[in-house]
């Protein structure tokens, strides 16, 4: 009797298993939804053709120049880090961590 339990209980932990991997593996997000995520949260805008960025604060319009992107994929998470340059001279970073489709511990850097 229990050597049966035992296998129903790693039946059923390998077939959850595989669902989680599975879910991981359709909901990793990619580069194009951080940049979506980056103009809901933080109001930029990029034109693709030109590097030119405006960023939307406190009502008014402040621009930027793409700078550098670092994008590393993973099998069940990508990390991303964006670098822009203001007019000032001001770097500001974008980065975070992305699962489940959405992107969590997302961090603005100004240096």
């Amino acid at each position: 009797m229990k050597g049966e339990q035992m296998k129903k209980y790693y039946t059923i932990v390998g077939i959850v298993s595989i669902i989680l991997v599975v879910i991981l593996l359709i909901t990793c997000p990619k580069e194009s939804d951080f940049k979506l995520y980056l103009e809901d949260k933080y109001a930029l805008k990029c034109d693709e053709s030109s590097f030119e960025c405006t960023q939307n604060v406190d009502e008014k319009k402040e621009k930027l120049q793409f700078e550098s992107i670092d994008a590393r994929n993973g099998v069940f998470f990508m990390t991303v880090k964006q670098t822009y340059k203001t007019e000032a001279g001001v770097m500001k970073e974008y980065s975070g961590v992305g699962i489940f489709g959405t992107f969590l511990f997302v961090s603005e850097k100004t240096f």
